[in-house]
């Protein structure tokens, strides 16, 4: 019942605003088409308004290897990092007896990132995360195929002229967007 009034709340602000509707900590897909089905219904609920588009983020190992079937069911994904590097490697950065086993530019993380990239063509997907705003990692970040990374507003001035600059081969990125996190 709770999910059904946030999203009746969340219908009712679309009528004004543009509003983006993202699902956090969906693991399986049973998760996301569950809250598809609660969207889909509350939706019909008011006669004309206003669909806003509905997406999942993928936070967990799980997430990131069945992002396919995920897919199936939004219409944009994004990747928290922090989480997913914290689940992946079973290392909280603030937890002082692991923190050292935390690296969210580890070879698994990473990889589950190229997994979540390809495995879902077609569906737009966003980078979030510490990771997303960090200049040394960017260029890595748009060779694998990110061209949405989330970050705090005072890092954009920044990446933006960073982005412009990384070629990937003999062509320049596709165009690239560093957003507001509040976005």
């Amino acid at each position: 019942q709770l999910v059904r009034t946030q999203l009746a709340a969340l219908f009712r602000l679309a009528r004004e605003q543009d509003v983006r509707i993202l699902v956090p900590m969906v693991t399986l897909e049973e998760d996301i088409r569950e809250i598809r089905v609660l969207f889909d219904a509350t939706l019909e609920t008011f006669p004309g308004a206003k669909r806003p588009p509905f997406g999942a983020m993928i936070e967990t190992p799980a997430a990131a290897l069945g992002v396919a079937t995920i897919a199936r069911h939004v219409d944009f994904l994004s990747v928290g990092t922090n989480d997913l590097a914290q689940y992946t490697l079973a290392a909280g950065r603030d937890d002082p007896a692991v923190s050292h086993y935390y690296d969210d530019t580890h070879a698994a993380v990473l990889r589950l990132l190229a997994i979540a990239i390809t495995d879902a063509p077609g569906v737009p997907i966003a980078l979030c995360g510490e990771l997303a705003g960090r200049e040394e990692t960017m260029p890595q970040l748009l060779r694998l195929g990110f061209r949405s990374l989330s970050m705090a507003p005072g890092l954009i001035p920044g990446a933006k002229e960073l982005i412009r600059g990384v070629r990937l081969g003999e062509r320049r990125t596709k165009p690239a967007v560093a957003h507001d996190q509040g976005q």
